[in-house]
């Protein structure tokens, strides 16, 4: 098992799935921006015009039923109409985070997005989740966070990342980081490191949210890996299903269990 196979594993969503955006009030603009998000990706955008119904939202339909249902509004502002330098340089804490449920519902769903330069937009629906796992963290505070950087500085060389980092670490999460080089940390700091140049954590992406067994909490995790790291291309899924997100976690301390505080 390689940390890749967790995708595909993970990816067992029936291909029958569409956001359905009733009695938009938004500008042309911003649905286009919904169309490029998810152009080349298993998940169809219809536009519905339907008399005495809600204007400005959206639903995510699975095989035919409903399953979610948001704003449009609130899906504009959290992914379409920003771009991932919001992450990065900490504009958007965590507190901050308010992922639309038609977006978080999107699990065990292969998506095949590329960043900057090949595309302006796919990336973001990543982190979105990204972040999105790691507020639910910092929100029940407890249980254990894995996240995997690829490179270990950018913990504190990108300002949205250490910015929310500065928040987790004040929790009683376990905190585990994973990826190459070394992490100059702050000493405030209390996080275990698992610093290793194999390849798949050179590629790899993933944040996991394992919340105490003795709690009704629902965990999450996201599982990526890059197809080609020169193209910022990546293929991910991810998954609130509890056996998923335990299997994944031990995998991780399982095959990079040497580690230091």
């Amino acid at each position: 098992m390689r940390l890749r196979d967790f995708v595909e594993e993970f990816a067992t969503a029936s291909d029958d799935h569409s956001l359905a955006v009733i009695n938009s009030d938004q500008p042309p603009t911003v649905t286009r921006m919904l169309d490029g998000l998810f152009s080349n990706q298993p998940v169809d955008i219809e536009m519905v015009n339907r008399a005495l119904a809600e204007e400005d939202v959206i639903q995510l339909h699975r095989d035919g039923h409903i399953v979610a249902e948001s704003r449009f509004s609130d899906l504009r502002d959290a992914i379409l109409a920003v771009n991932a330098d919001i992450y990065t340089t900490g504009v958007r804490s965590l507190a901050d985070i308010e992922t639309p449920a038609v977006i978080r519902d999107l699990e065990r769903i292969k998506f095949h997005v590329r960043g900057y330069p090949a595309a302006s937009k796919g990336k973001l629906l990543l982190i979105e989740i990204s972040r999105y796992i790691e507020s639910l963290a910092a929100e029940v505070g407890v249980g254990e966070l894995h996240a995997g950087f690829q490179r270990l500085s950018r913990l504190t060389h990108e300002r949205g990342t250490r910015r929310a980092y500065d928040e987790l670490v004040q929790t009683d999460l376990s905190i585990h980081v994973y990826g190459t080089g070394q992490l100059d940390m702050p000493t405030s700091w209390h996080l275990t490191v698992h610093a290793d140049d194999a390849s798949e954590l050179q590629r790899g992406w993933f944040v996991i949210f394992d919340p105490p067994a003795d709690t009704q909490i629902a965990g999450a995790a996201l599982i990526a890996y890059s197809i080609d790291l020169k193209q910022n291309e990546w293929v991910g899924v991810w998954t609130s299903d509890a056996n998923s997100i335990s299997r994944l976690r031990s995998y991780l301390t399982t095959t990079y269990n040497s580690s230091m505080d």
